[in-house]
């Protein structure tokens, strides 16, 4: 009886992984993310549901769990070019804000300068 718990409880960590993987690869689909990106979290999906047809419920769990945190790590690292695009943006807009409050207290101190 134990083994078939033991059994039935790699079975559901098996679809709970593959599950999850398909989750997050869903995720990641939906950010449009260059397929060199999730290549690799691809093949280890595939290798999941492989392994699973074959009854190798752990090998399926672990390639499936890599697989999640594969797409997952590119998920991350599309948004984090995302924002350092998007930083390098507003700092470059205000560096030009800056030089033009600049400008234009030099303007304003020479116009004060010349009304005294």
């Amino acid at each position: 009886a134990v083994a078939l718990v033991g059994c039935a409880g790699n079975q559901q960590a098996m679809e709970r992984s593959l599950s999850q993987a398909e989750g997050v690869k869903t995720v990641a689909d939906e950010s449009k993310l260059d397929a060199a990106l999730t290549a690799n979290a691809a093949a280890d999906l595939d290798s999941a549901k492989a392994y699973a047809e074959q009854g190798e419920e752990e090998l399926a769990i672990a390639a499936a769990d890599k697989s999640a945190l594969e797409y997952k790590l590119a998920v991350l690292s599309a948004e984090r070019d995302s924002l350092k695009k998007a930083d390098a943006r507003l700092e470059s807009e205000l560096r030009g804000d800056v030089e033009r409050k600049l400008i234009y207290q030099s303007i304003l101190d020479q116009e004060t300068k010349g009304a005294k």
